[in-house]
């Protein structure tokens, strides 16, 4: 938010250009918060439950917990379309609106997106500027280095520069004063002192996935499908050292990265979606506790309970997450055996308590605890000397 401010403030940019960047940030957001929302929902809805003695009259009255599962189904699903539609739909558009929003905030605002004494990547060109007026756009004390043309090396150092976007053309103007440009061409380099030069950009070339090829995260589902299939086909081809893929050339490891992250960003979308469903059942398991309990740690500790699951979790995810990405851990392995344990997990305590074999699941763990340690104490006694 103050990163957000701060365009507004000293950068000139638009509110509702920023407005924008701020809706389409929204759904990353949500991906992560529909999950931990379902399980602290449920579990604090059973904790209060549990403290107002609800429960209590409700097993009394003939209706035990798993009476409770069905309607838990219903939230379950509802909350894990929900995800699905966040993640598969939502999230994909959010990137895309952003990288859209920014590269507009660049175009209209082309210095709001420079730091003043830094080096800034514009495409195939670096820039640096002493300082830089927001308001006008005005540079000083230039240098600009410029590769878009590989043959062609360009370096212009210059006293004072000026970035002026031309909305109808759709280029934006770097024009420099007093200065020196260094030039390589053919292997010959020569030195040109001018008093005015300019250099002109297609905003376009600007754009970070004009560089970089397609972008994963930013494409819908069934679009993302058909890459991944396209790379899988491209992979196959043998005895080629360089690829052509999208109009971009690539190496086959280059390739190979970009066909591993794409199965990573597919793979997330279904994954997450999941953990909502299963964070449901385990919130209601965690959510039961004696009155007794309940009133004497409150609903603070139900609260703490669940989040320290959901770290848990969502560390193991993320783990999981940068082993596939890096290629050091099968990708459908590393992105669903959180889901897969935390299922098994969700399983076995909601049988606990819907049998009433456990009480609350503090207790339970507590009781294991106990017999385990007893079991190894007996052990210990039972060896000989």
């Amino acid at each position: 938010m103050l990163k957000l401010t701060s365009l507004i403030v000293n950068r000139g940019v638009a509110l509702g250009q920023i407005a924008t960047v701020f809706v389409a940030i929204i759904p990353t957001f949500l991906e992560i918060a529909l999950p931990m929302s379902a399980l602290l929902g449920v579990m604090l809805a059973f904790a209060r439950m549990c403290g107002d003695s609800e429960v209590v009259v409700f097993k009394a009255s003939g209706v035990g917990l798993a009476s409770f599962l069905k309607p838990l189904g219903v939230f379950a699903l509802g909350i894990g379309l929900v995800s699905l539609l966040v993640s598969c739909v939502l999230r994909p558009w959010g990137f895309d609106t952003l990288s859209t929003a920014l590269f507009d905030i660049a175009r209209s605002k082309s210095t709001s997106g420079l730091s003043e004494g830094g080096f800034n990547k514009l495409g195939d060109i670096t820039l640096y500027a002493e300082r830089i007026d927001y308001s006008t756009g005005a540079l000083t004390r230039v240098i600009v280095d410029d590769k878009r043309d590989s043959a062609q090396r360009k370096v212009v150092v210059a006293k004072r520069g000026l970035i002026v976007a031309d909305e109808v053309a759709q280029t934006i103007s770097l024009l420099l004063a007093d200065g020196i440009a260094h030039e390589s061409l053919d292997g010959k380099y020569t030195r040109t002192a001018f008093v005015s030069n300019s250099l002109s950009v297609n905003p376009a070339e600007l754009r970070e996935d004009t560089k970089k090829g397609i972008s994963a995260r930013e494409l819908t589902t069934s679009r993302l499908k058909e890459v991944i299939l396209e790379y899988k086909m491209l992979l196959r081809t043998t005895d080629v050292p360089e690829l052509e893929v999208f109009g971009q050339k690539l190496s086959r490891g280059e390739l190979q990265k970009k066909y591993r992250r794409a199965k990573v960003e597919h793979g997330q979308r279904f994954s997450l979606p999941c953990a909502s469903v299963i964070m449901t059942f385990i919130g209601f398991a965690i959510g039961i506790m004696s009155p007794r309990t309940q009133r004497s740690w409150g609903a603070g500790f139900a609260a703490t309970l669940g989040l320290v699951v959901f770290m848990l979790y969502y560390g193991i995810f993320s783990i999981g997450l940068a082993l596939a990405d890096g290629g050091k851990m099968h990708v459908g392995l590393a992105l669903w055996l959180p889901n897969i344990v935390a299922a098994i997990i969700a399983a076995i305590l909601v049988r606990k308590i819907t049998s009433e074999q456990w009480n609350s699941v503090s207790e339970g763990v507590f009781n294991t605890l106990a017999r385990v340690a007893e079991w190894i104490k007996s052990k210990r006694a039972a060896r000989p000397v």
